[in-house]
């Protein structure tokens, strides 16, 4: 894990972030964190991260919840609106 002053971060902050690359770093006062600093590309991923832990549980329960529905492949393939009735032919539940 990068760390950097706060004093050399206040005198070239462009530099401080261009030397971390996409790593996280924080920026210390006293030998202590005052702040941490992301790149954008990373701020995008852990909020994504962040999006599918929340997500994630009320998918889960609408999986377990729902019936397969029956699709004629060849319907699909179309690009046409899918009637939905049951066929025994190229079947996918």
């Amino acid at each position: 894990m990068k760390t950097t002053s706060i004093t050399d971060f206040k005198q070239n902050p462009n530099r401080e972030v261009k030397l971390a690359g996409d790593e996280p770093f924080a920026v210390l006062t006293n030998n202590k964190p005052s702040f941490y600093v992301l790149s954008p590309k990373l701020y995008d991923e852990l909020l994504e991260k962040l999006w599918e832990f929340e997500v994630t549980p009320t998918i889960l329960a609408r999986l377990q919840n729902s019936k397969p529905l029956k699709v004629n492949i060849k319907d699909l393939l179309s690009g046409e609106p899918v009637a939905l009735e049951e066929s025994d032919e190229n079947v996918i539940s």
